[in-house]
């Protein structure tokens, strides 16, 4: 017998979203109503950069946080549905 288990969270529940180094591991959090742009460097200030050969990520990434946090305002509860994500439960 197969048992799946989801995680499923409101926008309203986010609590940070978390910008983790791939050089160091460092962490850095900021609240989904905080923020204004990626941070360029880690705590450990490793640069980070948000170009790729082919594309920018920070105007993707940036348009979505930014969406996270005006989705989040009181407005938009009347609208007749909730945003919701579904995450698979982590593996141990």
């Amino acid at each position: 017998m197969t048992f799946e288990h989801k995680i499923i969270v409101g926008l309203e529940e986010i609590k940070a979203v978390i910008f983790r180094c791939n050089s160091c591991g460092a962490s850095t959090a900021i609240g989904p109503d905080e923020f204004v742009s990626i941070p360029k460097q880690c705590p450990n200030e490793h640069a980070w950069t948000t170009e790729s050969p082919t594309t920018s990520i920070d105007p993707v990434s940036a348009r979505f946080l930014r969406s996270v946090r005006e989705l989040r305002k009181p407005i938009y509860e009347k609208l007749g549905f909730r945003v919701l994500l579904e995450f698979d439960q982590p593996k141990p």
